[in-house]
């Protein structure tokens, strides 16, 4: 039997189940965590398959554990607050979180920029096909009986490159000790705060955005403006990943586990 487990906002594996049983006995995973048999299939909780969770002990207290196989789908940060937090290779970031990453840093948890951002300079590139680019070949043609002025058609196109270039730039990390966050590439904003500074995390969605699951996250640090973040993808989950940061720090100091 194998499973696809969800972590982080999407469906990981497949994963043989020897593997998961022995995740869930080191603490790498909890009998809470969702998993499915199939990619599309309904996700219920790992408990809920006998033959993964017979007989599986809880995770010792003790904050020593075995390292993770080199091979592992993500690297384990130690127990805080008798929860195990998982997180993921330095080398899935961009090159933006990679090269501000702290040495004791570990990366817990990522989003992006909503594909809604698409969408409007789709929008702006039709507009500009039928009520610019069309007439101006048409009246070329008509005018002087030359083709070329339908070479302009696929010049609309172009205006894609802002909203990709956006969405492959951009980088939004949380990790045990940092919120890391870049957008933008004309107008390029960054913030870089400590979990334990951030004095509240806002999340602003209209109808659209709650059917779609994008919004605006507003971040105040303690004793600083706030920074606002527009069409970020899963941003209540985001919200949630920084309080639970918040909550672990504040119950023990963080070790990782080399």
């Amino acid at each position: 039997m194998e499973l696809f487990v969800y972590l982080n906002g999407a469906r990981r594996g497949p994963f043989e189940e020897q593997r998961v049983r022995a995740w869930l006995r080191d603490g790498l995973l909890r009998r809470s965590d969702l998993a499915s048999e199939q990619l599309e299939s309904e996700l219920k909780p790992i408990s809920t398959f006998g033959c993964v969770t017979p007989g599986i002990p809880p995770p010792p207290a003790a904050p020593a554990q075995a390292a993770p196989p080199a091979d592992a789908f993500m690297t384990r940060r130690s127990a805080t607050g008798g929860e195990t937090i998982l997180s993921f290779a330095r080398e899935s970031l961009g090159p933006y979180s990679r090269a501000t990453l702290l040495p004791n840093e570990s990366p817990c948890h990522k989003t992006t920029l909503h594909w809604i951002i698409f969408v409007r300079f789709a929008a702006l590139a039709l507009l500009i096909f039928f009520f610019l680019a069309l007439p101006f070949a048409i009246a070329v043609q008509a005018l002087t009986g030359s083709q070329l002025g339908w070479f302009v058609l696929p010049l609309p196109a172009f205006i894609m490159v802002l909203p990709t270039l956006a969405y492959v730039a951009s980088e939004l990390v949380i990790t045990d000790l940092r919120v890391l966050i870049k957008t933008g590439i004309i107008r390029r904003q960054t913030l870089e705060v400590f979990v334990s500074k951030v004095e509240s995390v806002a999340v602003d969605q209209g109808v659209l955005g709650r059917v779609l699951d994008y919004g605006t996250v507003a971040i105040r640090g303690t004793g600083r403006h706030e920074e606002r973040f527009e069409a970020i993808a899963r941003p209540v989950e985001f919200r949630n990943w920084v309080q639970r940061m918040q909550s672990a720090a504040a119950a023990t100091p963080v070790h990782l586990a080399s």
